[in-house]
């Protein structure tokens, strides 16, 4: 079953379990999500079971439906199950009944036994439908950290209408949870919902879900609904553990693999792992594959991602300190104070390439945002993160007269550890290092304190050891590899994307070829087959792209689209669900690959393809440094629309390949040629954003009614103003 959620709270469609953002119990290693019954988990039953039942679920609207049908007794049901997307502390259950003839059937509420995550558990019957519990996790994460406690409303049922249409009878019941950290709050959201008119409280549930739909989405044009389908449920699936804003009384922790509906301790005699989906811990996934692609359409939402690393950025410092370090070093498993809590001792200590990961997101981030975005982002911790990273880097490197090595690590390849010069690992290093000059260069309204130490950490990235072959003219993975080892997923590969490294197509082609060779057809896929379809479409070579497009769709389960971190016949099964890290990656296959955007420090790239089966796509709400602007592929040409701008004293530039540059405008669609586009924005001083038909030569006049008018009402403001 696949996930209901709004980033505060999140289930599985009627499972016995909800989780809330930030509530874990356990200490250390043992830390994993604090389980909570499920009350909105609720079902009918006809008591001779004769009954036929089907599902669906409403990604646009965010809604699952169940519908029960009783052939000879003429009763119908439908159920709808969803996480309220403007109240999020609320769980909501709709149940419509229709009968001709009179029929037993029974409420089952499948919340499962107390949850023994929970101490301190305490019960009160509000009135004859509502009841409140309260409690606290058991043990915190650490000693000096203080139980955390839940609030706890639900209505059981509670009928909202009852009519006689046709001599059909008509019901209509409604249960209501409301859970969160703050008891004003959940009690004021579940009055709010009870008082509300049903259909208003669905529609402005829809309002806010078909808001996000249209800030950014991927359309693709053909009969087969297929891939779009798994495009939807990628973005669906990712978008409900995400909140849309920080809950005042409860700030967003970060990502899990599993997303929000799982994490929980679901064998209890093992801590964290697969089998528990990765107890709700926050990796490198998070920065490296969930993180860019949404950030392409929700830059708000990424802003929060990366937020979740500044939080904790005072305990990864203290994990630099106490490892021998300066600066700050975030650990492989990240949960509500920052402090390591992977079960794995070899990955806990060795696998240190998550905090240049976390290096790389803010980067990322200050290259697509808009200076006053940047700006935000650095003045609020931004800067304080990217030097202290540097710092720890500096401090972690071993320096010699001739180069400089990192030694005694582990990179994405978990089959490899304590090995010396990950060629991934180093690389990533490389490029924390050089960040603080990035921000000396380009934000000079930035304090950022010590230049000498800044310039010290661009020296040593310079000296920093990038492992390469001059005879087989490949990458090494790391000191002493040899190509007839097997390795867990991609590693060397991500040195072309996502990291751009430099590098020559024929060294590309030779370390995708090589290292699709070695890698465990089985292993997770945690960014692997995305990051070769990327590769071998940024070399032309589409069949091959295809080819590796569909091993990555072999991940994708069941009419819901539930993603598994392995392939569910894979021989240990498909290890975790909901897998939102293989959802990351089939988006940037479809936006870095098939979309072939680049970000760069100055500009964005797109060289985009068709997907494969399919004439005409398009990427809807594309964001860059504060222009919103959409993309439409077709056989022999680009369309680019731009929509919006926050910035009234920039423009954005398109530089096709025939050399000529064209100056958007609002409103305006322009046709180009297929083939490598530069967006690149400048500054315009004293410029108010204008309006007209563009008619520089190559460029198609914009056509349509929705196009026209918005030309109209934007010439109209103009001149009112």
């Amino acid at each position: 079953m696949p996930p209901i959620g709004n980033g505060h709270i999140a289930t599985n469609v009627l499972s016995d379990t909800i989780y809330m953002n930030g509530f874990y119990n356990g200490y250390r290693e043992d830390s994993h999500r604090a389980r909570l019954q499920a009350t909105s988990a609720v079902d009918v039953q006809f008591n001779d079971g004769r009954d036929s039942r089907y599902y669906a679920l409403d990604m646009f609207n965010g809604i699952f439906y169940q519908k029960i049908y009783h052939p000879t007794q003429n009763t119908s049901i439908t159920i709808m199950y969803f996480a309220h997307r403007k109240y999020d502390t609320l769980l909501v259950t709709h149940v419509s009944v229709q009968q001709i003839l009179p029929t037993n059937i029974s409420f089952i509420y499948s919340k499962g036994g107390l949850s023994q995550d929970i101490d301190n558990f305490s019960e009160v019957k509000v009135d004859n439908s509502t009841t409140y519990w309260s409690g606290e996790n058991k043990r915190p994460e650490t000693d000096d950290l203080e139980p955390m406690r839940f609030h706890h409303v639900w209505t059981k049922k509670v009928n909202i209408s009852e009519d006689f249409i046709n001599d059909s009878y008509r019901s209509n019941w409604i249960s209501i949870t409301s859970i969160g950290t703050d008891k004003g709050e959940v009690f004021s959201l579940h009055r709010k919902a009870l008082e509300m008119r049903h259909d208003n409280l669905v529609n402005q549930h829809k309002q806010e879900w078909n808001r996000i739909w249209k800030k950014g989405h991927i359309e693709i044009h053909g009969d087969d609904k297929e891939l779009q389908r798994n495009i939807h449920a990628a973005f669906y699936n990712i978008l409900s553990s995400l909140p849309q804003k920080q809950n005042v009384h409860n700030p967003f922790i970060g990502l899990s693999p599993g997303g929000l509906s799982r994490g929980g301790k679901i064998n209890p005699n093992k801590t964290g792992g697969p089998s528990n989906d990765y107890a709700g811990h926050v990796f490198w996934d998070m920065d490296t594959w969930i993180m860019p692609p949404i950030m392409m359409f929700h830059p708000n939402l990424a802003r929060l991602m990366i937020n979740s690393r500044i939080r904790v950025l005072d305990t990864a410092k203290e994990n630099a300190k106490g490892t021998g370090y300066l600066g700050a070093r975030f650990p492989w498993e990240q949960a509500v104070t920052g402090i390591e809590t992977c079960p794995w001792d070899l990955a806990s200590k060795y696998q240190v390439h998550v905090t240049a990961d976390v290096s790389y997101a803010l980067r990322q981030y200050l290259y697509v945002s808009s200076k006053d975005a940047s700006i935000e982002m650095l003045t609020n911790g931004g800067s304080s993160l990217a030097l202290e990273i540097a710092k720890f880097w500096e401090s972690r490197v071993n320096k010699t007269d001739d180069r400089n090595d990192i030694l005694g690590v582990m990179g994405p390849d978990e089959y490899h550890y304590n090995i010396n010069n990950s060629v991934f690992t180093n690389y990533n290093a490389k490029l924390s290092l050089m960040l603080p000059s990035f921000l000396d260069n380009n934000y000079k309204g930035i304090d950022l304190k010590n230049k000498i130490e800044i310039a010290k950490y661009k020296e040593t990235a310079s000296k920093l050891k990038i492992l390469f072959d001059e005879r087989t003219r490949f990458h090494p993975q790391f000191e002493g590899f040899r190509l007839k080892d097997k390795i867990k997923q991609s590693d060397v590969v991500l040195l072309g994307f996502p990291l751009l490294m430099p590098m020559d197509p024929e060294i590309r082609r030779n370390d995708l070829v090589s290292y699709e060779k070695m890698t465990d057809q089985f292993g997770p896929d945690t960014g692997t087959w995305s990051m070769h379809t990327v590769g071998w479409l940024e070399l032309q070579d589409e069949q091959k792209a295809q080819e590796m497009f569909k091993m990555l769709l072999r991940n994708i389960n069941g009419p819901f689209k539930v993603f598994s971190e392995k392939p569910s016949n894979s021989p240990d099964g498909p290890r975790c669900v909901n897998f939102i890290t293989g959802a990351g990656g089939l988006l940037q296959a479809v936006i870095f690959g098939y979309g072939g955007i680049r970000i760069r420090e100055s500009q964005l790239d797109l060289n985009p393809h068709l997907l494969p089966g399919f004439n005409r796509w398009a990427m809807k709400g594309l964001k860059y440094k504060g222009f919103e602007f959409d993309v439409s592929v077709n056989q022999s040409d680009i369309q680019v629309t731009l929509i919006s701008v926050s910035d009234g004293q920039s423009a954005l530039t398109i530089q096709s390949s025939s050399k000529k540059e064209l100056n958007t405008q609002i409103g305006m669609t322009y046709t180009l040629e297929r083939g490598k586009l530069v967006f690149e924005v400048k500054d315009f001083p004293n410029r108010t954003p204008t309006t007209g038909v563009n008619t520089a030569a190559g460029v198609d006049k914009c056509v349509g009614f929705e196009t026209t008018l918005l030309f109209f009402i934007v010439t109209c403001y103009h001149i009112l103003s």
